[in-house]
């Protein structure tokens, strides 16, 4: 491609969440004093039309409140930055604090496209605030993502089956089906990145999380533990369950209380349920 549209986020004493078209992008969760510095290439969750840019902040204190550490801030910014190295700021929210602790907004241009909804209602993200950008892009791919049919409930028979089927194929060590299975979405990820479909495959790390010494896969998901989850008007979904969304596909690790899991973003194309990333 001539051009990635390339994601950053840059924190300071507060939690902060950085979502886009509504999938976790970015957090800063494990950042001491809450002191991040981070950046990825969001082009292949982007797509021509309407996006959104969402940021969720809280301060860093066990008993959460709408009063803050003075320097807590977040801030997130999307360029548009072309081969050449030129780049275009496309989206950028910044949320700080003021002396008395109160959080404000700034550097936040177009605000007619921005909302800024203060502390947040919704029980899983109850102690946020949460700012949302929209923005306009075109001349992206027509990922195969964005041709999806909508996700219903009345498709979960056939997800489940689907899940069950990447299950079993980690479980029987059959990464050439696995592969196979994931390829379309490796060859879109690749093409964002200008990079080789094989190298995100690999980068997952499948053959250490299919080493039986290492690793044991949970065969027969608590189906009843997880909800569908739609992104994008329902033409990415997942199976999740939990704050942080996680997934059926969980490797447990022996002899400790840690866990792997494969979180693919899936899609309905053509009638069938794929993994679109």
């Amino acid at each position: 491609m001539d051009y990635k549209y390339l994601l950053s986020m840059n924190t300071s004493k507060s939690f902060c969440y950085l979502n886009v078209n509504g999938m976790p992008a970015m957090n800063n969760r494990k950042a001491h004093n809450g002191i991040q510095s981070s950046g990825l290439n969001a082009t292949a969750f982007l797509e021509n039309g309407s996006n959104t840019m969402e940021l969720l902040f809280s301060d860093l204190a066990s008993e959460r409140s709408n009063k803050f550490d003075p320097e807590a801030q977040c801030e997130a910014t999307l360029k548009k930055v072309s081969a050449a190295g030129d780049s275009e700021i496309i989206s950028h929210i910044k949320l700080t604090v003021n002396k008395e602790g109160n959080t404000l907004t700034s550097g936040s241009a177009n605000q007619s496209e921005f909302e800024f909804k203060g502390m947040a209602t919704e029980p899983d993200d109850e102690g946020f605030y949460r700012a949302r950008k929209l923005f306009n892009l075109k001349g992206l791919p027509d990922w195969m993502w964005t041709k999806a049919r909508p996700v219903t409930e009345n498709d979960l028979p056939v997800i489940k089956n689907f899940y069950q089927e990447i299950i079993n194929t980690l479980a029987h060590k059959d990464l050439d089906k696995l592969w196979k299975m994931s390829k379309p979405a490796w060859d879109e990820w690749a093409m964002a990145e200008d990079s080789n479909p094989r190298i995100f495959f690999n980068s997952m790390n499948f053959e250490k999380l299919t080493d039986e010494k290492t690793y044991a896969i949970r065969i027969s998901p608590k189906w009843q533990d997880f909800k569908l989850v739609k992104y994008k008007e329902g033409r990415l979904f997942r199976l999740e369950t939990g704050v942080f969304g996680r997934s059926p596909i969980i490797m447990d690790r022996i002899n400790t209380d840690r866990v792997a899991t494969y979180s693919p973003y899936l899609s309905i194309v053509d009638g069938k349920v794929v993994i679109a990333r």
